[in-house]
């Protein structure tokens, strides 16, 4: 049977009708998990270029760029240093880093605190941290990093890098938070499950089941609830604000107080201040600041935020808080020793002088307690053998004595003995007839 053009025409017409449809069809499978708006488009029955720009849209949707980031510094190359270098870190006078080597010490001790086997998530604040983590961590920084040789400077960086390490080691525990917490005790076993997270299984547990317990749902909320009202917010990012102080230093070839450096760390780049809060306060410390008898006199170039109970930024901002200095950076404390920034430089060597002085003092009084305590020792064992002595003296008397009775004793038996004899002659003498 000879098939006409017609009827091959009408065959052709209905295999392309087919393979439109099984297009719309798979259209359809393919959208029906993306959002109604892609579900109501491809459900129309339209042409076959309204499918295939449907089509287009559900891929795009499915393809939607995500932003990429570099993700943490992990800082290998300081990681990698071999045991015979070490990276020098320049302080200022309040033993903060400073310079360009101080963002890299901040970041390498942020790496330190998201090791899970140094610095363990499952204690609950960092007080409750052991002290053999922390001072494996201290090993840790001076193997990569020029210590001072001077005692207080010394202890100074040690304190900075723990409390240093702590932060870091809250705010990991805080992202791990947000990456990962979903609210409602029925998910508890769900965020346990999670496998991303880059912890310890254990100790992962042990931080999720405290996320849970009503103490820290609590304290989560009012934690939010303060952070809300802050309205006196830094734009200094990652840099340290002793940084930026030993910048404005070298720039200006003056030293920087607090009232001077809180402008440039609460404004955008655009120049404006972060908010009107934060403008008022800059204007009253710009108008308080004109007046020379308000600014501090000090000739530290270090790099170290002059500060005073009384100074400009303390008239605008309010007392200082017990245990803590505002606007001088991470690490200074009021009744730390390196924190009085505000002093000459005669002041500042004559103070080292008596930290120094201070320190050869406690060296020799441990060194007098120890001889005091050897000289107590041998006075306890010369006693003992004064007491020894004594009891031999008494029984060597006693003895003596006992020796001196027995020889008494011996000198009258033998007398009596020798005279019997005698005695009993001269009487057999007077019987005997005398001679003729």
């Amino acid at each position: 049977m000879m098939i006409g053009p017609m009827m091959m025409s009408l065959v052709m017409k209905t295999l392309v009708t087919r393979t439109l449809e099984m297009g719309r069809r798979k259209t359809k499978l393919r959208t029906r998990s993306k959002t109604a708006t892609l579900e109501r488009a491809s459900s129309q029955d339209v042409d076959e270029v309204g499918d295939q720009e449907a089509h287009e849209v559900s891929t795009q949707d499915v393809q939607a760029a995500v932003h990429v980031t570099r993700g943490p510094s992990k800082y290998l190359d300081i990681w990698d240093l071999p045991d015979e270098e070490e990276i020098e870190l320049p302080l200022n006078s309040m033993h903060q880093p400073v310079d360009d080597g101080a963002r890299t010490f901040t970041g390498f001790l942020g790496t330190i605190a998201r090791k899970p086997h140094m610095c363990p998530i499952r204690f609950l604040n960092w007080k409750a941290m052991p002290e053999e983590f922390k001072e494996e961590c201290w090993r840790l920084v001076k193997r990569k990093y020029s210590v001072p040789a001077d005692p207080v400077a010394y202890a100074a960086l040690k304190t900075f890098t723990l409390q240093k390490i702590g932060k870091a080691w809250r705010d990991h525990k805080s992202r791990l938070k947000k990456q990962h917490y979903i609210p409602d005790s029925r998910n508890k076993a769900r965020v346990k499950n999670k496998d991303n997270t880059g912890c310890i299984k254990q100790d992962w547990e042990i931080l999720v089941d405290h996320w849970y317990t009503d103490d820290a749902v609590i304290e989560s909320e009012k934690n939010k609830a303060r952070r809300s009202k802050q309205d006196d917010l830094h734009t200094a990012s990652s840099c340290a604000f002793a940084v930026h102080a030993a910048k404005k230093a070298k720039m200006d070839g003056l030293p920087v107080e607090r009232a001077v450096l809180y402008p440039i760390l609460h404004t955008r780049k655009n120049g404006s201040a972060v908010n009107s809060v934060v403008k008022e306060k800059m204007e009253k410390m710009k108008l308080l600041l004109d007046d020379s008898s308000n600014q501090l006199q000090s000739s530290d170039m270090s790099g170290s935020i002059a500060w005073s109970t009384n100074d400009v930024f303390a008239q605008v901002m309010g007392k200082e808080r017990k245990g803590r200095i505002r606007g001088v950076g991470f690490g200074p404390s009021p009744s730390g020793q390196s924190s009085k920034s505000a002093r000459t430089d005669i002041e500042i060597q004559s103070s080292q002088a008596r930290d120094n002085e201070v320190a050869q003092l406690k060296a020799s009084l441990a060194t007098m307690e120890d001889k005091l305590a050897s000289f107590d020792e041998m006075k306890e064992r010369l006693s003992q053998f004064e007491d020894m002595e004594q009891r031999m003296e008494e029984r060597m008397a006693r003895m003596l004595q006992q020796m001196q009775q027995s020889s008494s004793q011996c000198n009258q038996d033998v007398p009596s003995a020798q005279q019997s004899p005698a005695l009993q002659k001269s009487s057999a003498a007077s019987y005997q007839p005398s001679s003729l």
